[in-house]
């Protein structure tokens, strides 16, 4: 039996909800809720990873609920430390504030952005004074803050932590009460796993202020193509705005074990789509007949269609009259690399592939047929070689 669209919304990307069966009740019951998600525009890059919770937005926002879209264009000028082990570079509120609008240009690719309200916290924060700010602080203990593993960590190892990263979290908490306060009510918060203390936070704040306490829904993590915490800075990382080309290349060579996490994260595919893709693979399908499925879903989100390589190159073919030829001397031959320090070169820099796989071994013998075999060297070299 397949699951129903409430079920999926409950646990599609989800790792923990409170109050779940408060939650529950209330979507079974056709209740309109609001449901917020805030974020600090710190940078203008969005990979594959920021845009589970927005893929989440989409579900509550096809079933009719009413989205709140929250820009931390306050908070981001000081940057949260919740998944960081140092402080981090103080922005200024007009960097913020351009980030949140190229953002927003990257949002509408999953979210009709026309629908939603949009809410700068810098609304709320610039009015509160300093005797208030005292007043919110006092609803926390510091043996609270230095509960959370990132200060806790920092603390024992010596490493600073300002007065102004223990102000964050008040911060990012009053935008709870602040908006209850603008619309009436705020329902659910979505937020990612590393988001869960400054979210139960939020509830504690919203209590104390005789608000009903929201409900809170957190995500796993998008994991990078190499297995490990996706970062912008990472060549892990698939940006949302990168080429056709480039996602492709990326999402082709993810490990065969992650094939099953990128269609459950970075796709729309619903927790039964994504069990099927899952039984193939058991089934011994080959692996990469599944990445060529995920790179073309993924890209058709974010570009509109498929990547095809005839869009974008004019591709030669070439034939050769040897039924197999060593990786190194067809490079060498078809003119991509002039000696075997070229090879070398270019095999270590992983920017050689054949048929669309990286391949670094030199001795690596291809084998060719009338079907043509598409050979690439970074972004520019392509040809197809065929007997």
């Amino acid at each position: 039996m397949s699951l129903s669209p409430i079920q999926n919304l409950l646990t599609k990307w989800v790792s923990r909800v409170i109050d779940s069966e408060h939650l529950q009740k209330r979507l079974e019951a056709w209740e309109k809720l609001r449901v917020k998600f805030g974020i600090d525009p710190t940078a203008a890059k969005i990979h594959l990873g920021h845009m589970v919770p927005f893929l989440k937005l989409k579900e509550f926002q096809e079933l009719w609920h009413e989205i709140i879209l929250l820009f931390g264009d306050a908070t981001a000028q000081v940057g949260d430390t919740s998944d960081k082990d140092a402080e981090r570079p103080m922005l200024t509120r007009e960097e913020t504030r351009a980030n949140a609008e190229i953002f927003l240009q990257k949002f509408s690719k999953v979210i009709d952005i026309s629908k939603i309200h949009i809410y700068y916290n810098s609304e709320g924060l610039d009015a509160v004074n300093f005797a208030w700010v005292g007043e919110l602080a006092s609803n926390f203990s510091v043996a609270e803050m230095l509960d959370r593993d990132n200060f806790s960590k920092r603390y024992k190892e010596g490493k600073r932590i300002s007065l102004q990263e223990f102000l964050y979290p008040i911060m990012q908490w009053y935008d709870s009460v602040a908006i209850a306060r603008k619309y009436g009510s705020c329902d659910l918060e979505l937020g990612g796993n590393d988001q869960y203390f400054n979210l139960l936070a939020g509830r504690t704040l919203m209590h104390s202020f005789g608000l009903p306490k929201q409900d809170i829904m957190t995500f796993d993590l998008l994991i990078g193509t190499d297995g490990k915490k996706m970062s912008k800075t990472s060549p892990n990382c698939i940006l949302i705005d990168d080429t056709p080309f480039d996602m492709y290349q990326k999402l082709i060579n993810v490990s065969d074990d992650l094939i099953t996490h990128y269609f459950t994260f970075a796709t729309d595919m619903t927790v039964e789509e994504v069990k099927w893709v899952t039984q193939r693979l058991t089934d011994w399908e080959h692996p990469n007949l599944l990445k060529r499925e995920l790179a073309d879903y993924v890209i058709t989100m974010y570009h509109g269609k498929p990547y095809d390589p005839s869009d974008s190159n004019n591709i030669e073919s070439m034939a050769l009259w040897v039924p197999e030829i060593s990786l190194s001397d067809l490079l060498k031959k078809v003119g991509f690399c002039a000696t075997s320090g070229d090879v070398k070169n270019a095999l270590s820099g992983n920017s050689v592939r054949l048929n669309w796989v990286i391949v670094t071994d030199a001795k690596f013998l291809v084998k060719l047929t009338s079907e043509p075999v598409l050979l690439e060297m970074g972004k520019k070299k392509a040809v197809r070689v065929f007997l």
